[in-house]
């Protein structure tokens, strides 16, 4: 990700794009610096755009085969084609005779890293990944906007903030926002201000709810459900949360038990580290039997759910109140 951005800041434009990821944040800020470095502002000859179904190859390879007007690059851009997730042969034959004046952009939301068109642009261009960044590159990319507008904050509440809001760069944005517009007469950041003005992500939410159940603090647990359904959060999405949460735990604790490090459990499940650190330190407060008993309630209480034989409000408060009484 950093190699695009440094290629755009020196000129270095190659002929294929293809930026994808589940990081929004990242795909759009990425999207527009291309953009911005390569189509002059309201150059509406040289730039096109297309969407969706909108996307006919064949029209488009015409298009690229079009000599830019008084301009450097023509520059089309194609969001959510769906062409690297099923075949297109005729693009993909068309990547490696893209006219040197010619530039396609490609967004996607999911890729086969198998698919043909993907190799091309990866062998004939430059294919952009932005996955969910760690904790650490979190903290960095907050204290940069705190430095901006003379903001300082500890460690220990810069940890705080994160685990609150979780890892979505979007909603952290907005939050932070919020937390700057709070403090605008202080220097530094509290625990308090986090707490009077961020609203927590609910996977945030639900590692406070899990712990609070681990902790035996029923009534704390059970406040925490009820400040998602004061917000309009759909029992059954919390439900599958818990259990999904409960799930991770019992794959991390059975490694665990193996004698597996932090890193490698983090690896092979494809999470980042702090999440899995987080879920180590849940785990302490849980016996393997019980997690995997409460996966499988979980399970079970979801499908009552679904068979109407039990309310979905009342599903979660009795996975609460069982494990943590």
């Amino acid at each position: 990700m950093k190699n695009i951005i440094k290629d755009i800041e020196k000129g270095e434009i190659k002929r294929a794009y293809l930026i994808y990821g589940e990081e929004k944040y990242l795909v759009r800020n990425i999207k527009d610096k291309l953009i911005n470095a390569i189509v002059n502002d309201g150059d509406n000859m040289n730039f096109s755009k297309f969407s969706g179904k909108d996307c006919n190859e064949k029209q488009i390879i015409d298009l690229a085969e079009t000599l830019p007007f008084l301009a450097q690059y023509r520059v089309i851009l194609m969001e959510d084609t769906g062409w690297f997730k099923s075949a297109n042969e005729d693009m993909a034959n068309y990547i490696a005779e893209i006219p040197e004046d010619t530039v396609l952009v490609f967004i996607e939301n999911e890729v086969d890293k198998r698919n043909r068109l993907y190799k091309q642009v990866k062998s004939n261009g430059y294919v952009c990944e932005c996955s969910r960044m760690n904790k650490s590159d979190l903290s960095k990319w907050i204290l940069v906007r705190l430095k901006k507008e003379n903001k300082n904050i500890t460690r220990d509440n810069m940890d705080y903030l994160l685990d609150k809001l979780g890892d979505d760069m979007d909603n952290i944005t907005s939050e932070l926002d919020k937390l700057l517009s709070y403090t605008l007469n202080k220097d530094v950041i509290t625990r308090e201000d986090i707490d009077k003005v961020c609203i927590s992500e609910i996977s945030g939410k639900i590692f406070e709810m899990v712990d609070a159940i681990g902790n035996k603090k029923q009534k704390k647990a059970l406040d925490l459900y009820y400040d998602l359904i004061a917000v309009r959060e759909a029992p059954m999405k919390i439900l599958y949360m818990l259990a999904r949460q409960f799930n991770i735990m019992l794959q991390v604790k059975e490694m665990l038990n193996n004698r597996e490090a932090a890193a490698v459990i983090a690896k092979n499940m494809g999470m980042q580290n702090f999440v899995v650190n987080k879920a180590i330190g849940q785990c302490k407060n849980f016996t393997l039997p019980v997690i995997k008993d409460a996966v499988n309630y979980c399970l079970e209480l979801e499908e009552a759910v679904k068979l109407g034989n039990m309310n979905d409000k009342m599903a979660v408060e009795l996975i609460i109140v069982k494990y943590s009484a």
